[in-house]
């Protein structure tokens, strides 16, 4: 308790010298405000009344993990995006990272087409051990152990605003990484992470679902996250669930199997970082936190997707 009361006097002081010097920093939108901001969002992170029983209602509730139940606040959208997955359709989705085959600072997984395949109506995308190497420049080259099976619908359809709903079943096991989310078109951030799932070192996290906003701007150093989370159902890996979020102007509600499990509200300044449309991602990643795992770990693991739908 005397910490978080420590915590809370200093970001109070500093909300003070903020408004100060606020006008200082009218060059740069994401300064303006953002000391103010901090205490919400220490209070976002560290309190959750907001959704105190979302664990009790979701337990209780009669869930819909077969088709998707729109909730009261979408009932008059209309559905603008929706791929079942009966062939790969490359008028809808590109294979891996918009912007390279692996990322640059983490050289444990590369996004590959032998990840990714349709069969009998279910997108699959893996994660394996087959190394790859790949020429960085003429001189350099660097072999990569893993792929990983990526999709992003960034050259195909972005949205701004709406319900975005995954109907999936999840792979289990340590390092696994399987997620659902959205980031900007030309900035990040902004970015929705529907759920994530981290396997961690012994597999056990794997039914945990994580739900993260992102705000802010590195260059300053203002950039945070909003984390939240719910104990699912041990069977996330065996039967397909319906993950979602509705994205709007003032706040983020994240749904599970049609009952509504956390709900994010977006102060003035989060606001900014959330108006600009967003593209689709799916992957399967590998957490390089907890590589050492897989050495007794049967692979490939993977996630499979029946649908994806979007309303608006």
């Amino acid at each position: 308790m005397k910490k978080w009361l420590l915590k809370f006097a200093i970001l109070f002081f500093c909300c003070i010298i903020g408004n100060l010097g606020k006008s200082q920093n009218n060059s740069d939108s994401t300064k303006v405000g953002y000391t103010r901001a901090k205490v919400g969002l220490f209070f976002k992170n560290t309190f959750d009344f907001r959704n105190s029983f979302a664990k009790i209602r979701y337990s209780i509730a009669a869930k819909n993990s077969d088709c998707l139940v729109l909730p009261k606040s979408c009932k008059n959208m209309k559905m603008t995006f929706v791929d079942s997955f009966n062939f790969f359709d490359t008028y809808k989705w590109s294979k891996g990272q918009p912007w390279g085959s692996f990322h640059p600072d983490f050289h444990h997984q590369y996004y590959g087409s032998n990840q990714i395949y349709v069969k009998d109506g279910i997108l699959h995308l893996l994660n394996e051990y087959q190394p790859v190497t790949f020429n960085k420049n003429t001189k350099d080259s660097i072999t990569i152990p893993y792929g990983t099976g990526l999709i992003n619908s960034l050259n195909q359809k972005c949205f701004q605003y709406g319900y975005f709903a995954i109907r999936s079943k999840n792979p289990i096991g340590p390092a696994t990484w399987p997620a659902f989310w959205l980031t900007g078109q030309k900035n990040w951030p902004p970015e929705i992470d529907i759920f994530e799932m981290y396997g961690k070192k012994n597999g056990k996290r794997i039914h945990r679902q994580t739900m993260t906003i992102h705000v802010g701007k590195t260059e300053t150093r203002t950039k945070r996250m909003i984390v939240k989370s719910i104990n699912l159902p041990k069977d996330t890996d065996q039967k397909f669930h319906i993950y979602a979020c509705h994205w709007e102007p003032k706040k983020i509600t994240f749904y599970t199997d049609g009952i509504k499990v956390k709900t994010i509200k977006l102060n003035k300044w989060m606001r900014q970082f959330y108006q600009e449309p967003m593209y689709l991602i799916v992957n399967n990643a590998l957490d390089h936190e907890h590589l050492d795992a897989l050495k007794d770990a049967p692979m490939p693991q993977d996630f499979q997707v029946d649908w994806i739908q979007v309303y608006q």
